[in-house]
């Protein structure tokens, strides 16, 4: 037996050895090529790539199209094969085999918003940084993993599955783009990674329920109310909100809010911090400060009713008590919910919020709790989307080969995570979020000054190809 384990221990090093010396092949090839990926990433940013109005041809509006079309472009460049379906995803591929090893991202990115210090589509440096929005999430990662296929292919290694790089550009508003690819045939991996969240691997994503909180605006041609409106997306921390009334208004006054009388008119405006809708507890909710400083205003009904639901059922906390829909699960975490946007039109005032739930928690009395809450103030919510929760056994292939590949390449002793984040790994079965952001990064995603360190960005595409590699190899 114990000359049996010494054979073992021998052929387990030497494969070890093997598996370092392609790592480090990996390792130098991108390096070599890091001017290169930093342009190609600065011309996909340079696209302003937020979905708007569809256009023959461009389902998400002109700017996703442009962004889609720049990475095919890019993977036919660089010699591999390509492919797209409905103008909605499209693909990056290198190697044979029956089965396909995916790495999936996307190229649409949020609205930038307010408050950048650098140009938030230049892709510009400064003191060893690229900002720009996508950089993180998830262009920057998507272009690294074409040039991963590139480095994976010139090292001569082989592959026992082939690896395609999918790109949707649709994710932050629903994912349609990637249910699009499987509902009509799109080929479906067998194993994959998607580098939309955080280092070391993302083994639970919180189920997710997106709602259209309203109120019908009953007299809105005698109404006081000119306008309405804040926030960016659902899955964002309302950063500004503004509240225009014909008449005055008795404001209460407080940190970032400011009253504007002229005209006959009241403008309150409310300056909060935007954050991912997952963590609201890192941002300050504008449309919350905006609705408590009004709470002693003379408002009419529609507004009042929708104002008190803010204030009572969401204002002072973010988990969901209010609701009665907080969960907490000591491995998968707590309830979250977040107020993204808020709007009013000339026949009804909404809301929306982006609520994710842990591995424990009742998903069907969620959605009753928060219908019956709205009820009470005359409103009517509607679940416009849901994602399921996501679990990957912590022994199983996938999450042992990335955490190996991460423990190898970082030298940490690294254990996966859970996350509040949605990410694309739901789209498919046996897929996880592995990266981009490393264990203490200040990460702005969703946020103004998304930025990237340039030398971490190298090396996450250092890892990611590395893992592109090893979940190819059976």
């Amino acid at each position: 037996m114990t000359v049996q384990r010494a054979e073992l221990s021998c052929v387990y090093e030497e494969r070890m050895e093997t598996v370092r010396a392609e790592y480090e092949e990996i390792n130098r090839r991108i390096l070599e090529m890091k001017e290169e990926i930093l342009e190609a990433i600065r011309e996909s940013i340079a696209i302003r790539s937020v979905k708007s109005d569809p256009l023959p041809g461009a389902p998400y509006g002109e700017g996703p199209k442009r962004a889609l079309e720049h990475a095919l472009e890019l993977g036919k460049k660089l010699g591999f094969r390509t492919g797209s379906m409905a103008d909605r995803v499209g693909w990056v591929e290198y190697g044979d085999g029956e089965e396909m090893a995916a790495v999936l991202g996307h190229l649409d990115v949020v609205p930038e918003g307010d408050g950048w210090t650098y140009p938030p589509f230049g892709g510009e440096i400064h003191d060893g940084k690229m900002y720009g929005r996508g950089v993180l999430d998830d262009k920057g990662p998507v272009i690294g993993a074409i040039y991963g296929l590139k480095a994976i292919r010139d090292a001569g290694l082989k592959l026992d599955r082939r690896i395609r790089v999918i790109f949707g550009t649709d994710e932050e508003n629903g994912s349609s783009c990637v249910k699009y690819y499987v509902q009509n045939g799109g080929e479906l991996p067998a194993i994959g990674f998607t580098p939309d969240a955080d280092y070391p691997l993302i083994f639970c994503e919180k189920g997710q329920l997106g709602w259209t909180v309203t109120r019908s605006r009953k007299h809105a041609e005698k109404s006081k109310l000119i306008r309405l409106e804040g926030g960016t997306a659902r899955n964002v921390v309302t950063p500004r909100c503004v509240l225009e009334v014909e008449g005055t208004l008795k404001v209460t006054p407080g940190d970032g809010i400011s009253v504007q009388e002229e005209n006959g008119r009241t403008t309150v405006t409310a300056t909060g911090k935007g954050a991912h809708g997952s963590m609201p507890e890192d941002g300050v909710n504008a449309a919350k400060k905006l609705f408590a400083a009004v709470a002693d205003a003379d408002l009419e009904e529609d507004l009042e009713c929708v104002a008190r639901f803010v204030r009572e059922k969401l204002g002072g906390e973010s988990r969901g008590s209010s609701l009665g829909i907080y969960y907490r699960d000591e491995e998968t975490g707590e309830t979250t919910v977040n107020l993204g946007i808020v709007r009013a039109t000339p026949e009804q005032i909404s809301l929306t919020l982006d609520i994710r739930y842990p591995k424990n928690a009742d998903k069907e009395q969620m959605i009753k709790r928060v219908k019956t809450a709205a009820a009470e103030y005359g409103l009517e919510a509607k679940l416009e989307g849901q994602a399921r929760l996501l679990y990957l056994p912590k022994d199983s292939e996938l999450v042992q080969k990335l955490m190996a590949v991460y423990r190898e390449e970082t030298g940490t002793d690294a254990r996966p995570l859970a996350i509040g984040g949605g990410t694309y790994a739901k789209t498919f079965e046996n897929m996880a979020a592995f990266g981009p952001v490393f264990p203490g990064e200040q990460a702005l995603i969703h946020q103004p000054n998304e930025c990237a360190d340039i030398e971490n960005m190298i090396k996450s595409y250092q890892i990611a190809a590395a893992a592109m590699y090893a979940i190819a190899v059976k």
